[in-house]
């Protein structure tokens, strides 16, 4: 059955605009602004099914003043068919600070599921599927985590640039109580990321796209955050 192409992008649109409502209770959200560049490598070593990845994304936070974090993120995966594919993989997430400098990074084992698909000539879809256990700093016990990501991406057509609509939702299993994080990891939603672009293909095998990202995150005891990203995504597939 032929799907149509303009209202599966206003929903996909629309998807990424509605941020879901990540507090369990009303109360005070402060605001921040940042900037996050990411850096993706990805290839297929020529067509099979073997596949690499390596993420570098540097990002800034109050009001883009100060450096926040890095993340480097290595994946090796495999292609199961033309639209499934298997990932596992590690992250290091570097929290810099200038008292501390990266001594508080925190360390992930990840696997994630991701199903690629071309709806229509214009239209592609994707599903991420990921799960997290994260080894933090300081901390005798680690987080339990899951994301669900959508991602639409319009090609416009006659034209190299594309439009782009992404939603993510971060979802705890476990509770850390004590320490520095017990108001942060929790069991239920962590966050909710947004995100709406405008992307160019460069070349077959670079891509460049940037908008704007709303990033909801839910703390307990403390102010939840409101932050407004401006993202920028430089993808090489090769």
């Amino acid at each position: 059955m032929q799907r149509n192409t303009p209202s599966l992008l206003f929903t996909a649109l629309a998807l990424a605009l509605v941020s879901v409502s990540v507090s369990a209770e009303s109360g005070p959200v402060r605001d921040d602004f940042g900037v996050w560049i990411s850096n993706t490598f990805q290839t297929d070593f020529g067509g099979s099914p073997y596949l690499a990845f390596l993420e570098l994304a540097p990002r800034t936070k109050t009001d883009n003043d100060q450096f926040n974090q890095i993340i480097v993120r290595p994946l090796l995966g495999y292609k199961l068919n033309k639209q499934l594919q298997l990932w596992a993989g590690y992250t290091w997430q570097g929290e810099y600070s200038e008292q501390t400098d990266f001594e508080l990074a925190t360390n992930d084992a990840m696997q994630q599921l991701q199903w690629i698909d071309n709806w229509t000539q214009q239209l592609n879809f994707q599903y991420r599927f990921r799960l997290e256990q994260s080894f933090f700093a300081d901390e005798g016990d680690f987080g339990h985590r899951m994301r669900h990501r959508f991602r639409f991406m319009y090609s416009i057509p006659d034209s190299k640039a594309y439009l782009i609509a992404v939603d993510e939702l971060f979802v705890y299993f476990n509770s850390i109580d004590e320490g520095r994080l017990a108001r942060s990891v929790q069991t239920g939603i962590n966050q909710n990321r947004s995100y709406v672009g405008i992307g160019y293909k460069l070349t077959p095998h670079l891509n460049i796209d940037t908008g704007y990202q709303l990033q909801y995150v839910h703390n307990y005891g403390t102010p939840d955050l409101t932050n407004h990203i401006w993202l920028t995504n430089i993808n090489v597939n090769f």
